[in-house]
C-alpha cells in the first residue's frame, strides 16, 4: 500500500510541476489541431448554453439574478441580451451549459472539464476585455489542468458527480490562467477552490433533482472569488486538494496521471461532443435503438412490441427510472431514453421535454424496458456499450448492438455535424453569434484578436 504522506507530497509537487509547465505555454506552442478542437468546444459549449434559453426554470433562476446583481458587465446567454455582474452570470450560464445535456465531455473519467471552466470564464474574460485568443488559451491550459486532476482521483463507485465536487476547481484555474497568475497562484487558487466544492450526489441527476443543473453555475462563482482572495492573501492550506478528494471524498490517489505524457498528449483531443440531448452513458443505447427502428419501420409498429431487453455497461446501469417526473430524470433515465427515440426517431432535445413526460405511447413503452448489465465488459474505449433486444408479440426478436457511440476520440463527429448542431440552436436565438462562431471555429485572426465584449455586447 502507497505511504500516503509520500502521496500527498508526490501530488502536490506534481501539480505545482504541471502548472507551472502550462503557465508558460503559449498560445502559439500549441499545434493547430489543439487550437481547432478547444475552439470547437468553446463553440459548442457556448451554444449549448443558449440551448437552454427556453427553459422555464432557468428564466426563473435568471430573473432571481436580475433582482440581485451589481454591477452589470457580463452577458448571460439567454437569447435575450440580459446582463448582470460577473459572477452572477458565472451562475446563470454556468446553470444553462448542463441543463439540456448537450455540453461537450472528458472521455477518460467522469468530466466535463469545458463546463467546469467555460461560464467563469466568459464572464470574467468579457468584465476585463480579453480577447477571444485569450478565452480560448485560458480555457486549452484550465482544461488540461482539470482534466488531469480528475484523472488523477479516482473511485470505486459512482456516488459522486463532479458538477459539484470538481467544478469549481477547474473555474479557480481557468480564471486564473487567463488572468496570469503565476504557477503559486494558481495552485494557490484552486486549493482555496477545493474547499468550495459540493458533495454531489450523483444520484440527484437520476432522480430528477433540478438542483443538479445549478451545481456547474455556483461552481463558477466560487471559482472566481477562489481567485479573487488569492491576491488579498486568503487561500487554504497547499494539501487541501488532496486532503478534500482522498480523505473526504474517499478517492484513491494516483499523483503520476497529472504528468504523464505531458506536451504530448493534449486532453481536449481526447473530449467528446453530443448531438443527443441525454446522458452520454445512455447514448450507444441511443444508437442501438435508432437501428432497432430502422428495421421495425416497414413491418412493425411501436404497440406490437412485447418486451424489451437492455444490456448496458456499470454506469449504465445506474440509469433505471421508469418513471421520471423532470426532464432532467428523463435524460438520465435508460427507459425514457429508449422509449422516445422508438417514438421520436431521434434523442434531441424536444425527445426531452415535460410534454414527453406524460406522453402515454412513452409511458407504456418505459414499463416495458428491462434492464441487465452487458457481461463481460469491453475494453476502452468500447466500455461504455449497448445491447438491445427488441421482442415482438408475434416472438420475432430484433437485436442490435453499439459497443462505443459516435462523438468520442474513437468515433468522432464530422466537424459539419457540430457546426450544423450550432446553427439550429443558434437559429431564431442569438443569432448575432453564428458568423463569430464560424470564424472563431476557423480560427480567424480577426476575430481572435477582438475582445469577447466586443463581439457579444453591443451598448
Amino acid at each position: 500500500m502507497p505511504d500516503p504522506t509520500k502521496t500527498q507530497l508526490d501530488f502536490k509537487n506534481n501539480l505545482s510541476s504541471l502548472l507551472s509547465t502550462l503557465s508558460q505555454k503559449s498560445w502559439d506552442s500549441f499545434p493547430k489541431n489543439v487550437q481547432e478542437k478547444v475552439a470547437l468546444i468553446f463553440c459548442d459549449d457556448l451554444a449549448a448554453m443558449i440551448a437552454a434559453s427556453r427553459e422555464v426554470e432557468l428564466k426563473r433562476l435568471i430573473k432571481g439574478l436580475v433582482k440581485t446583481s451589481g454591477k452589470k458587465n457580463s452577458t448571460v446567454y439567454d437569447g435575450i441580451g440580459t446582463r448582470l455582474d460577473k459572477y452572477s452570470a458565472a451562475i446563470a450560464n454556468g446553470a444553462s451549459g448542463d441543463w439540456c445535456e448537450l455540453d461537450s465531455g472528458y472521455r477518460p473519467a467522469l468530466c466535463h472539464a469545458s463546463l467546469y471552466c467555460l461560464p467563469a470564464l466568459l464572464a470574467e474574460g468579457e468584465s476585463i476585455g480579453a480577447t477571444t485568443k485569450q478565452i480560448l488559451h485560458a480555457l486549452l491550459l484550465a482544461y488540461e489542468t482539470t482534466a488531469r486532476l480528475a484523472r488523477s482521483f479516482t473511485y470505486t463507485d459512482l456516488k459522486l458527480h463532479t458538477h459539484g465536487s470538481l467544478a469549481a476547481v477547474g473555474a479557480a484555474a481557468a480564471v486564473a490562467f487567463l488572468r496570469k497568475y503565476p504557477a503559486n497562484k494558481i495552485f494557490l487558487a484552486m486549493n482555496s477552490a477545493a474547499t468550495m466544492v459540493a458533495p454531489a450526489p450523483f444520484n440527484h441527476a437520476v432522480e430528477g433533482a433540478l438542483v443538479r443543473n445549478i451545481w456547474p453555475g455556483l461552481a463558477a462563482s466560487n471559482g472566481l472569488r477562489a481567485a479573487d482572495w488569492v491576491e488579498m492573501d486568503i487561500f487554504a492550506t497547499d494539501n487541501t486538494i488532496h486532503q478534500v478528494y482522498v480523505d473526504i471524498f474517499g478517492a484513491h490517489s494516483n499523483p503520476n496521471t497529472l504528468l504523464k505524457d505531458l506536451g504530448k498528449n493534449w486532453a481536449v483531443m481526447d473530449g467528446y461532443h453530443k448531438l443527443h440531448a441525454c446522458c452520454q452513458y445512455s447514448h450507444s443505447a441511443v444508437e442501438a435503438t435508432l437501428q432497432v427502428r430502422k428495421e421495425m419501420c416497414n413491418s412493425y409498429n411501436n404497440s406490437q412490441i412485447e418486451e424489451i431487453f437492455l444490456e448496458t455497461h456499470w454506469r449504465g446501469l445506474l440509469l433505471s427510472n421508469s418513471t421520471p417526473i423532470t426532464t432532467l430524470a428523463a435524460k438520465f433515465s435508460m427507459e425514457h431514453v429508449i422509449a422516445t427515440v422508438l417514438v421520436n426517431g431521434h434523442a434531441d432535445a424536444a425527445a426531452f421535454t415535460k410534454s414527453m413526460l406524460s406522453n402515454s405511447d412513452i409511458a407504456m413503452l418505459r414499463n416495458k424496458i428491462h434492464i441487465s448489465q452487458y457481461i463481460p465488459e469491453p475494453e476502452w474505449p468500447n466500455d461504455r456499450p449497448a445491447l438491445l433486444k427488441v421482442k415482438m408479440q408475434d416472438e420475432t426478436v430484433i437485436i442490435k448492438k453499439c459497443l462505443s457511440a459516435r462523438g468520442g476520440p474513437d468515433r468522432p463527429f464530422l466537424l459539419t455535424d457540430i457546426t450544423a448542431k450550432i446553427r439550429s440552436i443558434l437559429a431564431g436565438n442569438f443569432e448575432i453569434l453564428l458568423e463569430p462562431i464560424n470564424k472563431i471555429i476557423l480560427l480567424d485572426d480577426h476575430i481572435l484578436d477582438s475582445t469577447w465584449r466586443d463581439i457579444v455586447y453591443s451598448p
